[in-house]
């Protein structure tokens, strides 16, 4: 070997050593960096004819492992999504209080059934009449608080997936701008490790947001997919879009990946994991769930009191009823079978007429006077008419009317009305009794349909006003748009005669309908219109501007198909404003209509109005399946009980899986840095060896040179 190989070999020993301590250092100074993965130099032999003449530095790479990196991506999206979902839910489990306090909505609720109790001690009394109007005030006004709060949780989840939307854009951009100047950096030969550490911190935070796969590239960068297959860098970044809707009840967008190229396809399916799946999940699942369960509940418990409340009377009996919005026309057919009876009283609580409807045989019977009144016609119209010509030949005279879907009575101030269902063969209209269907005496009201068995027939006309639209969007099982479909309620829609079963082929109709997506049912036995989409696509309403007559009710109102429908209820119930206002119209009397005319039927000391309301709380009836909560037969305090217990399941079972995600995502980020993180011990080793490298090679290139200094000395040449 000559002296210059020798040279030459210890000058590249030099160069390889200052490489592996520049490595070192910037290992040691980067040692407690987030993110950072160590360097390592990599070395082979340099050889010239087959003789070994030095080292050569054949590169500094990162010490990164890609199964692990992929396993921290996979446990990191797990627990963003599981960090996100826990903290709505847990927030949205707070809303409802703790059930064991009084000032919880569960709590309030076994107060005012307290205060009811009371009123079973001394019904004349004034004060626990009022405490009970005030309890179940309070007890609807925390209802609606809690609703409400469940809607702002789904429009904050709405607005974080945005930000979340909005972040992940920005990385996908700074990745894809990193991917170039790697690139760039490792064609030139120079040491990109520093731009790929910056790169895989990127990706760290962008593996929060959702779940990825990261693809190395062959020129260096790299390709970064969703679990789900979408392709978010490549080249480019891919660019994603959504736009926030914060209003309640409404149908939300969805996240597009690269609108511009006109494919309108949908990253939600797409995603698996990750803080935007967690939003989406709670956003629309969860939270909606939560809300159209308290819809349900809240529904069922007025329409429980109601029921009782429309068999009770005040004392003195009220002189006026006016009834709940049915969203029923004139026109429809009143659609009871059975009988129920309206008693008159006089100033004095006696009975002064009594009335017997029999809608099985369309006439309505008087007393006194003995007088037969036929509704034969057989329409709403048609027994408000015999109504009201039987009520003004009673003494006092009074009226009856029926408008814009309310039915009203009045006897004037010197008199009263009591309604109950006959004891034998009781009035029914689609599970309802006369006076609890038409809501004469409801307790608890709602501007909107407070139930959806509405009763009507498919053959009954639809009264729908003219260019009202029923518009619907439908996505595949992949979420992916389909199409837009929209009925309008012109042309043979509005033809005069049109009716349900029109509406209902519209609405089914293939091209035009939904035919394809699902289909539109009405049931014969409660008058309900119900929508089952075919298996593997979703159908949501964008909106619907239709309304029936007068009446102000939607087409969806009218049969509970919407979110402002059913959820809404939680919201919009409150007491009868009547008797808010004067609590002394609270009926916790229950008269006797088979007394004989004359006799007075209604006592201020009459507890058994009060009783039959209290009773209600332990009464067995069926529930529907209603959001998180499965169809049960039970009764309201076991259904208020099970309510609670599944808020609080929801909840703890979201905090039990993030604590799981979270071991899991702390687990595999230790794993990782075993193997990617910095050493200091095992750095300062190494620096050790490249110092006494440098030292060795610094000793080769001094002896080649004293060794040529002799040789010079000698004369060789």
């Amino acid at each position: 070997m000559s002296i210059s190989s020798v040279l030459l070999s210890g000058l590249s020993g030099l160069r390889a050593a200052q490489t592996g301590i520049n490595t070192v250092s910037q290992n040691i100074a980067n040692a407690n960096t987030p993110g950072y993965v160590r360097t390592e130099v990599t070395l082979s032999p340099l050889t010239q004819i087959g003789d070994a003449s030095g080292v050569r530095v054949e590169g500094v790479r990162r010490a990164a492992d890609r199964f692990l990196a992929t396993a921290s991506y996979i446990a990191t999206a797990s627990q963003g999504a599981a960090t996100a979902r826990a903290d709505l839910l847990t927030r949205a489990q707070s809303t409802f209080g703790d059930p064991s306090k009084s000032s919880s909505m569960f709590g309030m609720l076994d107060e005012f059934w307290s205060a009811m109790t009371e009123i079973g001690v001394d019904p004349s009394s004034a004060l626990r009449r009022g405490d009970a109007v005030s309890s179940l005030q309070t007890l609807f006004a925390e209802t609606q608080r809690v609703g409400q709060s469940i809607q702002d949780l789904i429009g904050e989840a709405d607005q974080r997936i945005s930000d979340a939307v909005q972040e992940a854009q920005s990385l996908m951009d700074r990745i894809a701008q990193m991917n170039q100047e790697i690139r760039l950096t490792r064609s030139t030969g120079a040491d990109s490790s520093g731009a790929e550490n910056a790169q895989s911190a990127l990706v760290d935070r962008l593996s929060a947001l959702m779940d990825v796969r990261v693809t190395q590239q062959p020129d260096g960068g790299i390709h970064v997919r969703t679990s789900g297959g979408a392709l978010l860098v490549g080249v480019e970044a891919a660019k994603l879009s959504y736009t926030p809707n914060n209003a309640s009840f409404t149908t939300q967008g969805v996240i597009t990946i690269n609108e511009q190229l006109g494919t309108q396809a949908n990253l939600e399916p797409l995603l698996l994991g990750g803080e935007i799946r967690g939003l989406l999940q709670a956003r629309d699942v969860d939270l909606p769930g939560l809300a159209e369960a308290l819809g349900g509940f809240t529904a069922t418990l007025a329409d429980s009191l109601n029921a009782v409340h429309n068999e009770n009377s005040s004392s003195p009996a009220v002189s006026s009823l006016v009834g709940r919005q049915t969203g029923l026309l004139g026109s429809d057919a009143i659609g009871f079978t059975g009988q129920a009876i309206i008693g008159i009283t006089d100033a004095g609580g006696a009975l002064s007429q009594r009335l017997t409807i029999d809608f099985d045989a369309r006439t309505i019977t008087g007393e006194q006077p003995a007088t037969t009144y036929s509704f034969s016609g057989g329409t709403i119209t048609d027994f408000a008419a015999a109504l009201d010509a039987a009520m003004g030949a009673a003494s006092p005279p009074g009226n009856a009317s029926f408008s814009n879907g309310v039915l009203s009575l009045d006897v004037g101030s010197n008199g009263g009305i009591v309604i109950q269902q006959d004891p034998n063969d009781p009035a029914d209209r689609a599970g309802r009794g006369f006076s609890h269907f038409f809501g004469l005496n409801d307790l608890v009201s709602r501007p909107n349909p407070l139930f959806f068995e509405s009763g009507i027939q498919g053959t009954d006309e639809h009264g729908l006003n003219q260019f009202g639209t029923i518009s619907y969007r439908v996505r595949d099982s992949a979420g992916r748009f389909v199409a837009n479909r929209t009925v309008e309620i012109t042309g043979p829609l509005f033809a005069p005669g049109s009716t349900w079963n029109d509406v209902l082929n519209a609405l089914n109709a293939p091209g035009t309908g939904l035919g394809e997506y699902g289909s539109f049912s009405l049931n014969s036995s409660t008058g309900q219109i119900s929508f089952t989409p075919i298996a593997g696509y979703s159908v949501s309403l964008l909106q619907d501007t239709t309304t029936r007559g007068a009446t102000g009710v939607s087409f969806t109102a009218l049969n509970g198909l919407s979110e402002a429908s059913t959820a809404g209820r939680a919201i919009e119930l409150d007491v009868d404003s009547a008797i808010a206002a004067n609590p002394s119209l609270l009926a916790v009397a229950r008269p006797d209509l088979t007394s004989l005319i004359g006799s007075r039927i209604i006592e201020a000391g009459d507890n058994r109005g009060a009783t039959a309301l209290v009773n209600a709380r332990d009464t067995i009836r069926s529930f529907s399946a209603s959001g998180i909560l499965t169809p049960q037969a039970t009764s309201l305090a076991n259904y208020a009980s099970r309510f609670g217990g599944e808020v609080a399941r929801l909840a703890t079972d979201a905090q039990r899986a993030q604590t799981g995600a979270a071991a899991v995502a702390t687990a595999a980020a230790d794993r990782r840095s075993e193997v990617e993180g910095v050493s200091v011990d095992d750095e300062l080793m190494r620096m050790t060896v490249y110092q006494n490298a440098y030292a060795a090679s610094a000793r080769v290139i001094q002896a080649a040179t004293d060794m040529l200094d002799v040789l010079m000395s000698l004369g060789y040449r």
